[in-house]
């Protein structure tokens, strides 16, 4: 547990809170719930694609279980592209898709026995710049190029992209928050936006006081703010002065953060990126990813995840350009799908996926009950995907 834990912050700013809870709303709202979770049997030409991060043993153990003693086969990637391109023509059973995001360490020790047990197939989506990244903070946690080749070469596992850095970028000057002892616990190295510095970008977590501003998935965004690394160093260096548990403490510790912000906010402005090298930027996330799958596991990635969102119209130009063919978001995406189909169509197919938890709400023999899983959602609405919205 982090040593910060042990003490409390004064409390966040409620414009701050409130802010952050409503994402959970938002997702509730938009999220498209299929036939299946009432019961239903999936459409016609429907497959189910479900999406993991990590998963308990026991738990997987059993899922995989209930596909198998109700006759769901689980798919290699290949021919559920090929299935899902078929327009017309009958389905040869009940077929799923398993998606794992991050290529996280708990893929290779609790995920990958599992499928080898059951000779079911999944597929992996790996952010390059985090294989084989101890250097990275948290990069432990991640699986290494070695351990990523072995799933390739299972026979069981697609390793496929989930971009380069999976990170997010401010797209507002609007002042999201600092970081605090308490948010610093509470959120993972993915959750903080990418900072930019004069010697190059930063990921993972923040020095405390740092601002946060208004953020979003790099490949969902539209533009790229470049906070002032002067107003930056200042708002932390106000925080180190008496150590971040002291100052966090002190009930007027936002109010002193946000006055000093507010009082050279205009002195030491940001910038928004010029849209060369936003583009550039984007475009960077599939030339990494690629080139690092040609150099470590000798092939190109037939597909791609995007992080946290199906991303812009931009990103799926770009994964068309760079030979993707098919590209994965969540069940929030279905409606961004269909309006990017709207807008002049889909430069590549797209599929939203469910959250594991929903598998067992499948029609078979002991079918899981959907109120249980419902209670579940709904008392997890208030934790968010990352920080910043």
């Amino acid at each position: 547990m982090n040593p910060m834990s042990r003490h409390a912050c004064a409390p966040e700013p409620l414009r701050f809170r409130a802010a952050r809870a409503l994402r959970g709303f938002g997702g509730l709202l938009c999220t498209r719930y299929p036939r299946f979770v009432f019961g239903l049997a999936p459409g016609a030409d429907e497959i189910p694609v479900f999406i993991f991060h990590e998963v308990e043993v026991e738990t997987f153990a059993r899922q995989l279980e209930f596909l198998r003693t109700n006759g769901y086969r689980t798919l290699p990637l290949e021919e559920f592209l090929a299935l899902s391109a078929r327009k017309s023509g009958p389905r040869r059973g009940r077929e799923v898709l398993l998606t794992f995001d991050d290529a996280r360490l708990n893929f290779h020790e609790s995920a990958l026995p599992a499928l080898r047990a059951t000779r079911s197939h999944a597929t992996l989506f790996a952010p390059t710049l985090w294989m084989d990244g101890a250097q990275l903070p948290g990069g432990e946690r991640f699986m290494s190029w070695s351990q990523l080749k072995e799933c390739a070469e299972s026979g069981l596992v697609d390793v496929a992209a989930h971009g380069h850095r999976h990170t997010l970028v401010f797209d507002s000057a609007r002042l999201a928050g600092f970081a605090t002892p308490r948010l610093l616990e509470r959120y993972d190295i993915y959750d903080w936006p990418m900072r930019h510095t004069d010697g190059g970008d930063i990921l993972g977590r923040p020095v405390p006081g740092s601002p946060i501003y208004g953020a979003t998935p790099l490949l969902s965004a539209r533009r790229r703010y470049l906070e002032s690394a002067a107003l930056r160093e200042a708002c932390t260096a106000l925080v180190a002065r008496v150590g971040a548990e002291e100052f966090f403490r002190r009930p007027d510790c936002y109010a002193r953060l946000i006055g000093l912000h507010r009082s050279l906010a205009a002195s030491h402005p940001g910038r928004f990126a010029s849209q060369r090298e936003f583009i550039a930027l984007v475009a960077s996330e599939f030339e990494l990813s690629r080139a690092a799958f040609e150099e470590h596991l000798g092939f190109v990635p037939a597909a791609f995840a995007h992080p946290w969102g199906l991303g812009s119209a931009l990103s799926l130009q770009m994964a068309r350009r760079f030979g993707i063919r098919g590209v994965f978001g969540v069940a929030t995406d279905f409606g961004t799908a269909r309006a990017i189909a709207r807008a002049g169509g889909e430069p590549v197919p797209v599929f939203g996926r469910h959250k594991g938890d929903w598998l067992e709400l499948l029609p078979g023999r002991n079918r899981a009950r959907l109120l249980p899983v419902l209670a579940r959602k709904l008392a997890g609405l208030g934790q968010q995907q990352h920080l910043a919205h």
